[in-house]
């Protein structure tokens, strides 16, 4: 028997090797994957020509307590959760019947962790601290019942 060509060396090689090449590029699955971002997008909702998108927002950290008052051990344990004092004391002047209606609406719209028997307490720190911000001159402002016609 005699020893194959130099040529027919060569020719084996190349197909062999064509045939390695074929063989791995067959796994790849086609076209290459996209380049995607590392940052995901917002999320977005778009209906009817209207387009909403969420953004993120970093808020200034207010680690104040609110002032001594009646029953502010309360107040800072149920409303610091939801608002820094800084902000619920500069809120518009309102009556304790306003006061009143607005944590109700807290506990019950927003649930707010508010019992029942805190809410009497909550309304008489705020229109303590608001009487005290403003002198005993302005108090706060009373509240009026319609006159009867006639």
């Amino acid at each position: 028997m005699r020893a194959p060509s130099l040529a027919a060396i060569v020719v084996v090689l190349i197909a062999g090797g064509l045939f390695v090449l074929v063989a791995i590029g067959a796994g790849s699955g086609g076209a290459p994957k996209p380049v995607t971002s590392a940052v995901p997008p917002a999320p977005s909702v778009s209906a009817n020509g209207f387009a909403l998108t969420s953004t993120a927002i970093d808020l200034p950290d207010d680690a104040a307590t609110y002032p001594a008052g009646p029953h502010v051990d309360v107040v800072n344990q149920r409303c610091l959760s939801c608002h820094s004092a800084s902000m619920a004391l500069t809120q518009p002047r309102l009556t304790a019947a306003q006061w009143q209606a607005t944590v109700e609406k807290m506990r019950d719209t927003y649930k707010a962790p508010i019992g029942p028997g805190e809410v009497p307490l909550i309304v008489e720190y705020l229109t303590a601290q608001q009487a005290a911000q403003s002198g005993a001159q302005q108090a706060a402002p009373q509240e009026t019942k319609p006159q009867p016609a006639g």
